[in-house]
Order: C-alpha cells, then sequence, then structure tokens
C-alpha cells in the first residue's frame, strides 16, 4: 500500500485519497477442453479520518487577582482513523488569528495587559496553561506525547500533543480514541479586570509518522475600506447560530457593510443586512477547491453538506456519463464535460482580481466559478437530463445556503418586494460585479453581466439564477448545470 502525504485539517477531517486493494479471484474449468475462465473483482477501502470536539467556544471563568484556578472548562475531542499507521494531534495557539501568539488578550485594554502561558500558580507573572487526558474507557487508547499530561505552557508551534500507533474503527457504535483538554489560569494582585480571549487550535495528521503541519499563513486584512467593520460579536461566518443570530442581526444596522471571515481560508468577506432583514454575503465566493489543503480540510461542521456530498466532492464520482462530476481533474475541457470546478477565467486571472464594474459596498472580486456540481458540494451531479428537485446542500459556510431561485424565490422577493424592481438599488444593496461566467472553456462576459446561482431546479438540465446585466437585474433566469457561475450565500440559520 502506498500511501499519499498527510492530509491536516482543523477538528472534522476526512482524506480519502489512498486505496488498498482487495483482490477476489474465481475459476472455472470445462469439463470438454479444461479450459479456464477468470473472473476478477477489484474492491477498494478509502482511509477515511474526522476529528471532532464538543464543548468548545465556551471556557470562561472569573478569577480573582492573586488566585489560581485549575480545571477551566472541558472540550472532548473524539477521532476516528483506519490508517493502518495511526494518526497523531498536535495543538497550537492562537490570538485573533495569529497563530503562536499564545497570549489571553483584553482588545479594550491592549497588548499592555496580556496574559502569557505559562504554569505559575503565584508570584508576579499573571499566566493560563492546558492539560489533556485521554479517556481510560475509550475502546482505542491515545498515547499522551510532550508532558500535556499534567499543565504546561500552550504551545507556540505546531507540537505532537497525543497519538495512536494504528488504526481506530470509523463504525458508528465505536467509542473511538477520546481525549480531554481543560486549562488553568492564575492572576497576579494587580491584573486589570476584564474580558480576556486566547484560543487552541487541535489538527490531526495521519499517519502517526506525519511530518509536523505548517500553521497558515497571517489572514489578509478586511476586505475593503467600505466594509472595514467587523459583525459585533463574531469573527468567522460559521459562529453565527439560530442561538445567536437575532442579538447579532439586532447589533447590525440594515444596508450597512460589514465582514465575516470563512473559517476554511481565512478569507474576509463583506456581509449586510438587507431589506427584509437576511443577512447576506456582498461578495462572490471564492473558496478554492482546486486547493488539496483547502478541498481536505471541508468537514460538515465548517460547509453547508452532509458526509456523503463531502465524500463525493473530495473523491469525485465521475463515471463515463455523468458530465457533473470529477474531483480529480483542475480545469475544465472546451465541453465542460471534465470537471466541476475552476478558478476564474480558466486559472487565467487571480480569483481576487476586481471586476471591471462593481455595485455597491462589497470587495467587487470575481471570486472562482463553479458549476453545480462543486456549487451544490457534490450533492447534486446528475447525468445530462436525469436530475430533478431542489439542491440541500452546498458549498457555503455552515449556517449559510445558496438562495433560492424562480417567481417565489429569495432573490426574485429581494428584486420585486425589498427594492421595489429597481434594478440601481437592488445592484446596489447587494452589491453585484458584472463578474462574468465560464462556458465552452473561456470565461465569458466579465464586464457585461453577473450570474449567481440558487438552490432552486427549473428543468432537466437548468437551475434558476440571478442575472445581473448593467441596465436591468433579471432574477428568474436559468442555467445549464455544466457552467460556471458565481455563488452566494445568505445566512441560513
Amino acid at each position: 500500500m502506498h500511501k499519499n502525504k498527510a492530509l491536516i485539517a482543523p477538528l472534522g477531517l476526512v482524506g480519502i485519497t489512498i486505496l488498498s486493494g482487495v483482490f477476489l479471484m474465481s475459476s472455472i474449468t470445462s469439463a470438454t477442453d479444461n479450459t479456464d475462465v477468470v473472473d476478477e473483482v477489484n474492491i477498494t477501502v478509502p482511509i477515511s479520518c474526522s476529528m471532532e470536539g464538543t464543548g468548545m467556544n465556551s471556557h470562561n471563568a472569573n478569577i480573582v487577582n492573586g488566585t489560581y484556578q485549575a480545571d477551566i472548562g472541558s472540550t472532548t475531542l473524539k477521532a476516528f482513523c483506519n490508517d493502518e499507521e495511526g494518526f497523531a494531534i498536535y495543538a497550537i495557539g492562537f490570538t485573533d488569528d495569529e497563530y503562536g501568539k499564545t497570549v489571553l488578550t483584553n482588545s479594550a485594554l491592549g497588548s499592555t495587559y496580556d496574559i502569557a502561558t505559562g504554569t505559575a500558580t503565584s508570584g508576579n507573572t499573571s499566566n493560563w496553561a492546558m492539560k489533556l487526558a485521554t479517556n481510560t474507557s475509550a475502546t482505542y487508547a491515545l498515547t499522551l506525547d510532550n508532558g500535556f499530561g499534567s499543565y504546561s505552557s500552550v504551545p507556540a508551534t505546531y507540537t505532537k500533543v497525543a497519538h495512536r500507533d494504528s488504526s481506530t474503527d470509523t463504525g458508528t457504535n465505536a467509542t473511538g480514541s477520546e481525549l480531554t483538554s481543560t486549562y488553568a489560569a492564575y492572576m497576579n494582585q494587580t491584573q486589570p479586570a476584564g474580558s480576556y480571549t486566547g484560543k487552541v487550535k487541535y489538527t490531526m495528521v495521519h499517519p502517526n509518522t506525519a511530518p509536523t503541519p505548517t500553521p497558515p499563513p497571517a489572514p489578509p486584512p478586511a476586505p475593503a475600506s467600505s466594509c472595514n467593520t467587523p459583525v459585533p460579536g463574531v469573527t468567522y461566518m460559521q459562529d453565527i447560530t439560530s442561538s445567536n443570530k437575532a442579538t447579532i442581526l439586532g447589533n447590525m444596522t440594515q444596508g450597512n457593510a460589514y465582514y465575516l471571515r470563512d473559517k476554511r481560508d481565512e478569507e474576509p468577506y463583506c456581509v449586510s443586512k438587507l431589506a427584509g432583514g437576511n443577512l447576506w454575503m456582498l461578495d462572490n465566493l471564492r473558496l478554492d477547491i482546486t486547493d488539496s489543503t483547502i478541498l481536505n480540510s471541508l468537514t460538515t461542521t465548517n460547509t453547508n453538506v452532509n458526509e456523503p456530498s463531502l465524500i463525493s466532492l473530495k473523491s469525485g464520482n465521475r463515471t463515463a456519463g455523468n458530465q457533473y462530476a470529477d474531483g480529480a481533474i483542475v480545469q475544465w475541457d472546451s465541453n465542460n464535460t471534465t470537471n466541476y470546478f475552476n478558478r476564474a477565467a480558466a486559472n487565467a486571472e487571480s480569483k481576487n482580481t476586481i471586476a471591471s464594474t462593481t455595485y455597491g459596498n462589497g470587495s467587487g472580486k470575481i471570486g472562482v466559478y463553479y458549476n453545480y456540481c462543486a456549487a451544490s458540494a457534490g450533492s447534486y451531479c446528475y447525468n445530462a437530463g436525469a436530475g430533478t428537485g431542489n439542491a440541500s446542500y452546498d458549498l457555503c459556510p455552515a449556517n449559510w445556503r445558496m438562495p433560492t431561485g424562480g417567481s417565489s424565490g429569495e432573490y426574485n422577493t429581494l428584486y420585486t418586494t425589498g427594492y421595489s424592481s429597481d434594478a440601481t438599488n437592488f445592484k446596489t444593496a447587494l452589491s453585484t460585479p458584472l463578474s462574468g461566467g465560464f462556458g465552452n472553456g473561456s470565461a465569458v462576459g466579465q464586464g457585461s453581466l453577473g450570474i449567481f446561482w440558487s438552490s432552486t431546479y427549473t428543468s432537466i438540465n437548468d437551475m434558476y439564477y440571478l442575472y445581473v446585466l448593467p441596465s436591468s437585474v433579471l432574477p428568474t433566469n436559468s442555467s445549464n448545470r455544466s457552467y460556471g457561475d458565481s455563488l452566494r450565500c445568505l445566512l441560513g440559520v
């Protein structure tokens, strides 16, 4: 069996590119001429590894000056991996998207009063630490590394904290390998009051002997001067849930531009609460799934997709008659039959190129063109003439989704009701660049039109989309699923 490079992803991870072959042979001997007839069956079993965490984003404690408190919060990490050579779990501290910055920060007070990582329980230096414990009742035991069985400094670089040398069961009834993290902190007598925040990221790699992962680069700056205000109370698109949605939207002014980041690649996106009260992206999605690291980082917790569709998206499911799915090749051919995703202008232009004609407060970036199999995250990949129904999943961040289309869809409602069918006001509010599309082997229409997928079925080959022209808006048009169009997301919780 040959192994590929280590797959690296935060928490949820499925690496399904390594195949082992099982060969079954049977023979039948003829009674008349002694000629053998051999039948061969090949069965492949992909590697599937994942890690999930519960209890995260909720570690809060009140620590009085001059006191020490241990066992703050509790996160349980559960890992499954059928790689026969096992897997490893790494940890790294970060603050405000800066990896390797292991301090607790109070943004209101400034860096002078940061709380550094450390294990002191008294004295003049405030500090915080982390500790890990294995679940002794778990079916597949983990081994702790580098002394993290007791309170230790939060690592400033990716550091191995636990590993397993052999595979675990991926079955739904397996207890799996479990790891629990807790935190401790000491506050000296002069530490100013306030709320201090820091984070620890846990990452799985496999096999156990895989190289140490590399921290992601520093995040890009805010998208544009027109939307350089963060959404109050959250950093990432995936952080808005049904429980905090009302509070967050209540703190936003309708029509104003804000920004959020996508956890999957740290890209910032302009967003706005528009007429009707929904939160819309003002930018085209530019998630580059031709990048294997980004593709392999997609999980059901950071993307609006279920597990079967995710497997389809990552592994590809092309057959001779399926023109919508192939995850192995990164370029469409002239008939759009070879692949289901492509970067803007057939990779000739950057996904961050600004469209020549833009409206409103969005960044105006062209983004990535997706055919419908890619836009639906591998969930809507039918042969020509074989698909019916609406798309339930897509490449939008978790808790977001494609808008609905057609006469009763959200695009048309926003246009006709929210902005009284006024094309200029609508285009300005939604910030629709004339970003063009992709068809017949090249980018087309840049500067003259914008095409934005919806989730709604219209015919055996087509889906509804929003069509924007310099002087008009057509919110109920439709397009063949094989063409590459832009993708917008709407908060869906």
